[in-house]
């Protein structure tokens, strides 16, 4: 008996593996790499209230198979990708521009803003548009930044009426195509740079990794309270929510025809 009680300890001394270190981060598949769906500090907070949220009814979901110790990772990896978010901001900063690049850049995410925001508020009642710039609103580094400018010309050209209805000009439209060019090479030599390119794979991959374990948590806690319909609601991403509903209304009010 002292011998199993022995080997027993010895068994729950061994450390389990930590899905939240470099080291395993950067053992997943390329498929861990790709850009963020969401915007990163909506994830983090997303997370954290996750993992508040599971812990509270812990006992629930250890029965359908989920332990404290993922609901613990889960935090963990809250805390980690927030982290991660920091360092790559810190190391695309890092990056050598040059004083003229860096005004214009300035000027590119300042233009940037202003044209998300009108279509924010001119497409407001379009679910399918708000869906696009969500998307274009997605990713942070230089070349997310000379994308966006590209795709909001593109998402402008085709709202040419709703421009009456924001401050938002022609010229800034002109602008943006101008400035997209401009930054074309800053966003080349941000992207080769060694250093920020493994900041950002890392935190991609954190990302993706916590989202599989999310989606796992949100899941069984929507299983294992099913009979509280208003708590299971509770384990269901807020954003994507936002995304999924506002799909579903564009549809509902679509003719027969089209």
């Amino acid at each position: 008996m002292a011998a199993k009680r022995a080997k027993a300890a010895k068994k729950t001394a061994i450390p389990q593996s930590d899905p939240t270190t470099e080291e395993a981060l950067l053992a997943l598949g390329a498929e861990y790499a790709g850009y963020p769906d969401m915007p990163v500090g909506i994830a983090v907070a997303e997370l954290g209230s996750l993992a508040r949220l599971a812990k509270t009814r812990e006992a629930a979901l250890a029965k359908v198979g989920i332990s404290g110790d993922t609901l613990d990772t889960l935090a963990r990896f809250a805390v980690r990708l927030r982290t991660l978010e920091a360092a790559w901001q810190k190391a695309r900063a890092a990056v050598k521009l040059t004083a003229a690049e860096k005004k214009l850049l300035v000027e590119a995410e300042a233009l940037d803003a202003k044209l998300l925001a009108g279509g924010r508020w001119a497409c407001r009642n379009d679910p399918d548009d708000q869906k696009e710039l969500s998307r274009i609103a997605e990713g942070s580094d230089l070349a997310d930044t000379t994308q966006d400018l590209r795709d909001l010309v593109a998402f402008w050209a085709v709202h040419p009426d709703e421009l009456e209805n924001t401050d938002i000009t022609p010229k800034d439209i002109a602008r943006a195509t101008t400035l997209a060019d401009k930054l074309e090479l800053a966003a080349q030599k941000e992207a080769s740079d060694v250093a920020a390119a493994s900041a950002q794979d890392l935190r991609n991959r954190c990302f993706w990794a916590a989202d599989a374990l999310a989606k796992t948590v949100r899941e069984g806690g929507r299983y294992a309270l099913r009979l509280e319909p208003k708590l299971a609601a509770r384990f269901v991403s807020r954003y994507r929510q936002s995304l999924v509903r506002g799909s579903r209304r564009k549809a509902k009010t679509k003719s027969p025809e089209e």
